[in-house]
């Protein structure tokens, strides 16, 4: 009896942490908002009004993005990888995190290395650890005007 027991127990661990892994999957990272052509709106810790992309974190507990690649280009899925040992890569859960897509990764974890171009279409993904794995995507449109997302 006590070996049935022994057995249902881990058996119910092993489904807990199936689901808690489930639950912190990074498949719930979401390009969410935006901005080729930023006059006006976000301001950088650098006082520069840049292009941005909003990643939005869908589950309902937080999601640590270290290691996963920002891009705009589809043949360099590896483009821009989210550094690791930063605490604020930590997406707490149901929360946004903001990008600055103005070429420089040299100011800071949130400043990819590369820029967006008003006026032409712009793809962006986001791809997992291992550069193979698309998690989301969108196709910005050449049409979007100065300060709209």
């Amino acid at each position: 009896m006590k070996r049935i027991f022994t057995t249902i127990s881990v058996a119910l661990l092993a489904l807990v942490a199936t689901i808690a892994t489930d639950a912190q999957s990074r498949t719930a990272l979401r390009i969410n908002e935006v901005m080729v052509d930023n006059e006006n709106s976000i301001v950088d810790e650098y006082g520069n009004h840049g292009a941005w992309v909003e990643l939005f974190n869908s589950n309902f507990s937080p999601l640590e993005i270290s290691s996963v690649y920002l891009t705009n280009d589809k043949a360099n899925p590896r483009k821009y990888p989210v550094p690791l040992g930063d605490v604020n890569t930590e997406i707490p859960a149901r929360q946004h995190v903001l990008f600055f897509a103005d070429g420089e990764p040299n100011k800071g974890t949130f400043h990819t290395s590369f820029t967006l171009t008003p006026g032409q279409d712009n793809w962006i993904g986001i791809y997992d650890a291992d550069g193979l794995t698309l998690i989301d995507e969108v196709l910005i449109p050449a049409s979007l005007l100065p300060g709209q997302t």
